[in-house]
């Protein structure tokens, strides 16, 4: 498993230095497992895990020991290939990259990456995430040492710092757990937010946006459904072709919609010809059973299917109980569910990742037509054309088209004065103080997002639904770790997607009508015309009821509920005998609340033992 760590400290605080010494002689006792890249006055660099037979990532360093690249950075204007695994960035990108601070990364690269960048001359030190924020990166301090690392696990397992749990955050969570903000679920520990700069300079930190969406739709908004369709099409498969180059034999979810269904056309056309092996999951006598689709799909493409029965009342909780520590709570269950199958059926299959059409529902905005009426109405005023659109959002959402006109007038009278942070009104397990305080809390908010007054809710929407980056690393996986990548949410496809406004990819009365469009000499008809998908309210509700004793014996005398984050006495109505199937709190209670009650448990075990130090699991 790929990960990184990297020490920045002054050169002039003897403290910081001494201590930044001993750091790195513990992390190069660990040879082979870390190696030190870079070993320069005021900042090192460790990485671990770069192989090109254990995934697509490496570590790229810049020309004069200046910096590196981590994880994996295409050239942009290539079309499907990166540079040589291991090589040496030239002389003239070393030097754009670092005379721009960075900057440079942003309009030359795309792909998976953290970037170091250190100034010859006075030492500072920048590091940038990529724009989708696909590879983890935090930052911590011991003694005036900062740390900048991938996975905390490396940090604990050399004993570098005492951790404490964050309440506030852990409070904004519980009703809001697409919160995306620079602080994390450990006080001790922040977040480098996707497409952010932070400079080190001596003994400050300066943090700056190299990468901001509302720059892309000022920069020009696409209108025409054509254009935007030829424009998809050859996104989409320039990031396929570009993640497909990377590895010989590739594992693909395919669930037999449109988003995985789109991804497979492009891997069967892969210049790379790599060896693509599909998988389905299914779950009997469920709405999570679309084998049919999978089928119609793999025998389109000529690709293998292996279809793997997913059994809910075989699942086990408990096992939960494992999970790595991260330093933020996340949901734990898909690792749970299908970690084991992807993991030997890589194996068996000789891949190096699992690919899959995550992302694609926000990124072809299937979820946000109702609010395509008001973006229309603020873009263009009360012409003929928006009874058009909203005729449009009617077929969507199987509403009327005056109630669609109506909402959209309420929106555009409010738009400027829109909630910090939305909660779902229906969550009646969490208190509603714990849900008004979250609303209200203004630190919440994405800064991109706090300029609410000047962007569409439509637009909005497009941008909250690309701010949550993909997992890539299992919570769970101890050996035969095999990477995924989201290969959707790719910055130059993401870019493309956000200048797209909602009504145009509703056109015609279709969600994702754009990419519909793109792909519909591809695909068939079954698939490019279908607009239902599979769910899953009652494959969990059966992973519930088999769970049910577990789940009362962790949330009910917890710490969720003993700092009133939940409420107990509607909890134990809701886990009692008879309780309503007609909510889908329970779908929170498995996927959100029992993931972050672990999470806590497992933390403050470590914080309340003294001297106590976890060794990474991962090696």
């Amino acid at each position: 498993m790929y990960r990184y760590l990297a020490l920045i400290w002054d050169t002039e605080n003897n403290t910081a230095s001494a201590e930044a010494r001993a750091i790195g002689r513990r992390l190069s006792g660990q040879a082979p497992l870390w190696s030190c890249i870079i070993d320069e006055p005021g900042f090192s660099l460790f990485h671990t895990g770069a192989s090109e037979h254990r995934g697509s990532s490496e570590t790229r360093t810049l020309r004069a020991a200046t910096g590196a690249l981590c994880g994996r950075a295409f050239l942009s204007d290539r079309e499907s290939d990166g540079h040589a695994l291991g090589a040496e960035l030239d002389a003239q990108l070393s030097h754009q990259i670092v005379s721009s601070r960075g900057e440079s990364l942003i309009r030359t690269f795309w792909g998976r990456y953290v970037a170091f960048i250190r100034a010859p001359v006075t030492g500072e030190v920048c590091v940038v995430r990529d724009p989708t924020g696909a590879l983890p990166c935090f930052v911590t301090r011991r003694a005036d040492v900062h740390i900048v690392f991938s996975d905390i696990e490396a940090c604990l397992g050399l004993g570098i710092q005492e951790f404490s749990i964050n309440w506030k955050y852990i409070a904004a969570h519980v009703p809001c757990p697409g919160l995306q903000i620079r602080d994390t679920g450990l006080r001790e520990v922040t977040e480098v937010q996707p497409g952010e700069r932070l400079t080190f300079r001596r003994a400050t930190v300066e943090r700056d946006w190299l990468w901001n969406p509302i720059r892309l739709r000022r920069e020009g908004a696409i209108h025409d459904p054509d254009e935007a369709a030829a424009l998809v099409r050859s996104t989409v498969r320039k990031c396929v072709h570009a993640w497909a180059s990377l590895h010989r034999s590739i594992i693909h979810n395919l669930s037999g919609g449109l988003d995985s269904s789109i991804v497979l056309s492009c891997l069967a056309d892969a210049p790379g010809r790599p060896k693509v092996t599909c998988l389905n999951y299914f779950a009997p006598e469920t709405r999570e059973d679309e084998r049919v689709f999978a089928r119609i799909a793999a025998e389109r493409f000529r690709s293998e299917l292996i279809e793997c029965a997913v059994d809910p009342k075989a699942i086990r909780l408990d096992a939960l109980l494992g999970v790595r520590l991260t330093p933020k709570p996340s949901s734990y269950t898909y690792d749970l569910q299908y970690g084991a199958f992807e993991t030997r059926f890589s194996a068996e299959h000789g891949a190096t990742a699992v690919f899959a059409g995550a992302g694609g529902d926000s990124l072809f905005f299937r979820d946000g037509a109702e609010l395509a009426t008001t973006d229309c109405l603020l873009h263009r005023g009360a012409r003929p054309s928006l009874l058009r659109v909203a005729l449009d959002v009617a077929r969507v959402t199987r509403r009327s088209v005056w109630s669609v006109l109506r909402e959209a007038l309420a929106l555009h009278v409010s738009r400027g004065r829109p909630p910090p942070v939305k909660v779902d009104e229906e969550r009646t397990l969490i208190p509603k103080s714990v849900r008004d305080e979250a609303v209200c809390d203004v630190t919440l908010v994405h800064p991109w997002l706090k300029a609410a007054s000047e962007i569409s809710p439509g637009f909005r929407y497009q941008i909250a639904s690309v701010l949550v980056a993909p997992a890539m690393y299992s919570h769970l996986a101890t050996s035969g770790y095999v990477e995924r990548t989201a290969v959707l949410l790719s910055q130059p496809l993401v870019e493309l997607c956000l200048r797209i406004p909602g009504y145009v990819w509703i056109s015609g009365g279709l969600d994702r009508a754009v990419a519909r469009r793109a792909f519909a000499p591809e695909l068939p008809r079954r698939i490019l015309w279908r607009t239902d998908k599979g769910t899953v309210e009652r494959s969990d509700l059966a992973v519930l009821r088999r769970n049910e004793r577990f789940i009362r014996e962790m949330l009910l005398d917890g710490l969720l509920v003993s700092h009133h984050l939940l409420d107990r006495k509607r909890l134990e109505q809701f886990l009692g005998p008879g309780f309503a199937e007609s909510t889908l709190e329970y779908t929170d209670i498995i996927h959100n609340h029992l993931c972050t009650e672990i999470w806590l448990q497992r933390w403050k075990a470590l914080t309340t033992s003294s001297g106590s130090r976890v060794r990474s699991s991962v090696q």
